[in-house]
């Protein structure tokens, strides 16, 4: 082999390893590319979903607060907080409350 055919060789050689860092340096950046679309996109939704959970922990708040509680009950149950209709009178508790028992062993 003489020294015109080494060097064509070797630029043949070259130019494939080349080409190969071309396609490599390509397929990288593309999929540098895609991959931060799709954090993007997990961003995106981490933030919306950060969002929806604000607005169902103001619902709860809001349902768990006691105006609400007591506009459900006089709503749903009719009964009115600190009403005289919602109290027992002092007759009826003997009729409402069980008998107290008596203790055993207590006066033996």
């Amino acid at each position: 082999m003489d020294k015109a055919q080494m060097r064509r060789g070797f630029n043949i050689v070259a130019a494939l390893i080349v080409l190969a860092l071309v396609v490599g340096l390509y397929k990288a950046k593309s999929d540098a590319a895609h991959t931060e679309s799709r954090v993007r996109n997990l961003e995106t939704q981490i933030a919306d979903t950060q969002a929806d959970m604000r607005v169902l922990r103001s619902d709860i708040a809001r349902a768990e607060s006691p105006a609400n509680i007591e506009a459900m009950a006089e709503r749903e149950l009719g009964l009115v907080v600190g009403s005289q209709a919602a109290t027992l009178p002092e007759a009826a508790i003997d009729h409402r409350l069980p008998a107290p028992r008596q203790q055993q062993g207590a006066g033996q």
